[in-house]
């Protein structure tokens, strides 16, 4: 019997080449599947995805309700003739931060979005227009988590990706919730990822 890609002679009903690895006869129910070159792992599987989570900008509401508390304070201190105008300043100048860490928050929360595969890394950015970007696992150096008292006080925090991508050498993800978790899962893929590749490159 000879292979049906290189032409050496095999043992009859071999199902692959001992010389090319090439398969030679298809299994029941339908033809051969081609072989996945190296460094395939075949189709992705989303093992993780997340958003800027509203926890994570607890400092900020608990600055804003300072500031609010003290303005309010001020005003009934010093403000001895209270008109309906000055009611409303002091109103406006006690809610303006409030108001501003309410559209930051929303606006990362809608605009930011994370997807970990088990090849890849997925950054997500925008909310009318998107820009996706990626970095391979396998080029993944280093992965450490920051937390502030407030933050890990509600588990949430983020999580830095440095890599050997020239394009992105060092990923923030922020807001993440449960940011240990998703640091151990990531970096328990980035192993898995070159242990693969590496075996794949020996054969």
């Amino acid at each position: 019997m000879k292979c049906r890609e290189c032409a050496s002679e095999i043992p009859a009903e071999s199902g692959f080449c001992n010389r090319c690895g090439a398969a030679q006869a298809a299994p029941l129910g339908g033809p051969a599947a081609p072989a996945a070159p190296p460094g395939d792992a075949g189709p992705e599987a989303l093992l993780w995805s997340g958003r800027y989570s509203i926890v994570a900008a607890a400092h900020l509401w608990l600055l804003s309700g300072l500031w609010g508390a003290a303005a309010a304070a001020a005003y009934l201190l010093y403000v001895p003739t209270r008109t309906t105008t000055s009611q409303a300043v002091a109103l406006a100048v006690a809610l303006l931060p409030g108001v501003f860490v309410l559209g930051r928050t929303l606006l990362r929360r809608f605009t930011l979005r994370h997807r970990l595969t088990d090849q890849r890394l997925f950054i997500e950015r925008g909310l009318l227009s998107r820009r996706l970007d990626e970095i391979e696992l396998i080029r993944v150096d280093d992965v450490a988590i920051e937390q502030n008292l407030l933050e890990r006080l509600f588990d949430v925090g983020t999580v830095l990706v440095v890599s050997t991508d020239a394009s992105h050498p060092r990923v923030v993800l922020e807001g993440i919730t449960r940011p240990r978790e998703v640091k151990e899962l990531l970096r328990e893929r980035v192993r898995a990822r070159r242990a693969r590749t590496t075996f794949l490159e020996t054969l």
